[in-house]
């Protein structure tokens, strides 16, 4: 076998090996972080200094662009995140994923073997669940040292070969080369970091190049795969609403035009990142030696791994070049209101939902997408209920169309959130808690489901009363209208439980609803005690009893939703 294609073979699969370990990585510290990732999207800050902090933080800890950008532009397209705050979550990412290029030019040496092995053994034989997330961050993160290894490993075997050698050796003295074979593979990789620890591997190759002219070449690739990774998200992003469109150009705009600024002056920036990472040693050998009294550790390949962490300087110092000349910009455009209003307009299971299967991949957002999906359920069954009250006490009989109109929405969104939420379950590997919260919402979407049922079926009671003109007492019409509102309240109380996750509302649900079982028991009484005296009409009796009949069995499907609730809140 040629030393070109053992190479290639050994650079495929440590490109394969490190791919997946970036993705299990990501993965671990979802499970780790759990309900605080929910928490942090439920409650996205609006404020330009902690919106880019946020985007920093979940990439820093996901160190996956694909991910963490397809997280940002599903909640753009539900209508949950306007365009600028979008944008700053951006900045904030591609900051935060220069951090895996930090860890790579960390010269663990045989520390590897130590992290492989102990992330094995709390990954495989760990029976508590943190341990077990913990030993899987671990795990992979050594994968990611053994993967970046084999990188450089393999570029050793490859540039014995002369015609590869040169081709290397040509990238490196044409910047141009370098920046957009960056941009090409960060883009097929989906995945900025990727290309930046493969670009970090090649350091130490015998090419026959002065440090100064390599290491400005490799500055073009990193530059290509920070703009490379902008484009695969526009790609993607072409079915969505216009609003994620335009963040993601916008993005793609900042680091085309920062990349090629980089480009253009690039002698000044190689100096820039020489004089930055001098200083950055010798405060660091400073701080060694003054602060903490340790003698400073010989390196027996300084310039190897010095050049390695210089590559990951550049790469921080171009996202933060980014953000110093485009985040001024995007809080100028915030005071004058550009891009502060997302559309929040909704039409229905035939016009746009919250429900986005490619955030599918990032349990933490499905499910927040699945619970606004519900709300949004939920406001439709509260109004047909409204309705049909108006249309039985007030003979408003112009709503029982938009009360059948609605009954078609709800059944067919409690299809596709039910198919979502199964799809969510069966495609990802979910925490306790999650899993809880699955199973209570599958609960709640059939309860709200079956209240719609009822207040379509009030609505035909309505219709019959009218087109039979059958008779009610204003005894019995208040009655009515008394358990009617008393069942309202319960239930509007129970939607308003789920929306604002309020285990207190959910307390004074279950405390009324053994009330309105009692009131039911004295209507009905009452009305069997007017049936004797002769007072009360046959038919419309009949009408009378199948009301309180729904009434309160939608009091218990509100009960039911409270005791989810409830659950909910003991859960977190």
């Amino acid at each position: 076998m040629s030393s070109l294609l053992e190479g290639l073979l050994s650079l495929i699969g440590a490109l394969g090996l490190f791919l997946y370990s970036v993705y299990r990585f990501g993965d671990g510290v979802q499970k780790m972080a759990g309900e605080k990732i929910r928490a942090i999207l439920e409650t996205q800050a609006r404020k330009p200094f902690s919106s880019m902090l946020t985007g920093f933080g979940m990439a820093a800890a996901l160190q996956s662009n694909f991910l963490t950008f397809g997280m940002i532009s599903s909640l753009m397209n539900a209508g949950l995140l306007g365009l600028l705050p979008a944008l700053w979550l951006m900045i904030g990412v591609n900051f935060g994923m220069t951090i895996n290029a930090q860890l790579m030019a960390i010269n663990v040496g045989v520390v590897l073997f130590i992290l492989l092995f102990s992330g094995y053994l709390l990954y495989f034989f760990s029976k508590r669940r943190n341990l077990h997330y913990l030993g899987q961050v671990v795990f992979s993160l050594a994968l990611m040292y053994l993967g970046f290894s084999i990188f450089h490993q393999s570029f050793q075997i490859i540039v014995a070969n002369s015609q590869a050698a040169v081709f290397l050796k040509t990238i490196f003295l044409k910047p141009w080369y370098g920046f957009l074979l960056g941009l090409s593979l960060a883009a097929l990789f989906r995945s900025s970091n990727t290309m930046v620890a493969i670009t970090q591997a090649i350091v130490g190759v015998e090419l026959g190049l002065p440090t100064p002219l390599f290491l400005s070449g490799a500055f073009a690739m990193v530059i290509g795969a920070n703009v490379g990774t902008t484009i695969i998200n526009m790609l993607i992003g072409l079915d969505r609403l216009a609003i994620v469109k335009k963040a993601n150009w916008l993005h793609f705009s900042f680091n085309m035009t920062t990349g090629l600024l980089w480009l253009a002056f690039l002698p000044f920036a190689y100096q820039l990142v020489e004089h930055a990472s001098l200083i950055c040693s010798s405060c660091f050998q400073w701080f060694q030696t003054s602060i903490f009294q340790w003698p400073a550790a010989a390196n027996h390949s300084p310039e190897r791994w010095f050049n390695v962490w210089q590559l990951a300087l550049a790469h921080s110092l171009f996202n933060m070049s980014v953000i110093v000349l485009w985040f001024p910009i995007t809080i100028i455009a915030s005071k004058i209101g550009f891009g502060a209003v997302t559309d929040r307009t909704k039409f229905g299971s035939n016009g746009k939902t919250y429900l986005d299967r490619r955030a599918l991949q990032s349990p933490a957002l499905a499910l927040i997408l699945a619970a606004h999906e519900i709300n949004h359920m939920a406001a439709l069954t509260l109004e047909m209920l409204k309705m049909s009250r108006q249309a039985f006490l007030k003979e408003q009989l112009h709503l029982l169309d938009s009360i059948e109109k609605n009954e078609v929405i709800v059944d067919d969104l409690q299809e596709q959130i039910t198919f979502y939420l199964s799809a969510l379950l069966s495609q990802n590997s979910l925490t306790e808690v999650q899993s809880r919260r699955l199973a209570n919402l599958l609960h709640i979407v059939v309860d709200i489901e079956r209240v719609g049922d009822h207040a379509t079926n009030i609505g035909r009671l309505a219709d019959k009363k009218h087109r039979e003109q059958l008779p009610f007492s204003e005894i019995a019409l208040n009655e009515i209208e008394l358990f009617f509102g008393k069942a309202f309240d319960l239930y509007n109380k129970a939607c308003l439980s789920i929306r604002e996750n309020n285990p207190e509302l959910a307390k004074q649900i279950m405390n009324r609803e053994e009330n309105i079982d009692k009131l039911e028991e004295e209507l009905r009484q009452n009305h069997i005690h007017r049936l004797n005296q002769g007072k009360c009409w046959p038919g419309s009796g009949v009408v009378y009893v199948e009301l309180l009949s729904n009434l309160l069995r939608i009091a218990a499907h509100s009960a039911n939703i409270a005791l989810k609730v409830l659950e909910e809140g003991e859960s977190g």
